[in-house]
C-alpha cells in the first residue's frame, strides 16, 4: 500500500515538474518574443524617423521652402494618426484579433 502511495506522489511530482518546465517554456518564448518585437518597434520608429525627414527635406527642395516639406510631412502622419483613432473607435483592430484568437485557439484542439 505505501509502494502504491509512494508511486502516485511521485507522479504528481514529476506532473508538477512537468507543469513547471512547460510554464517556463512559455514565459520564456513570451519574454523573448516581447524583447524581439519592442526591439523592432524601436528600431522602425527610428527610421520612419529619419525617413519622414528626409522626404521633407525633399518636399522642401522640391517647394523651394525651408518649412512646407515638415509641415506636409506632419501632415500625412496626423493623417494617420486619425486614421487609427477611427479604426480604433470602431473596434476593428479588436474585432480581428478576437477572430485570430479564436480562429487560433481551435486549430490547436483539432
Amino acid at each position: 500500500m505505501n509502494s502504491l502511495i509512494d508511486k502516485i506522489i511521485s507522479l504528481i511530482k514529476i506532473k508538477a515538474d512537468q507543469l513547471k518546465l512547460e510554464l517556463i517554456f512559455k514565459f520564456s518564448t513570451f519574454l523573448s518574443l516581447s524583447i524581439y518585437i519592442f526591439t523592432v518597434v524601436i528600431l522602425s520608429l527610428l527610421m520612419l524617423i529619419f525617413l519622414s525627414l528626409g522626404v521633407a527635406a525633399v518636399i522642401n527642395e522640391f517647394l523651394m521652402s525651408a518649412y512646407w516639406g515638415y509641415f506636409i510631412a506632419s501632415g500625412f502622419f496626423l493623417f494617420l494618426i486619425i486614421l487609427f483613432l477611427w479604426i480604433f473607435r470602431f473596434r476593428k483592430i479588436q474585432n480581428w484579433l478576437e477572430q485570430v484568437i479564436i480562429e487560433s485557439s481551435y486549430q490547436k484542439k483539432s
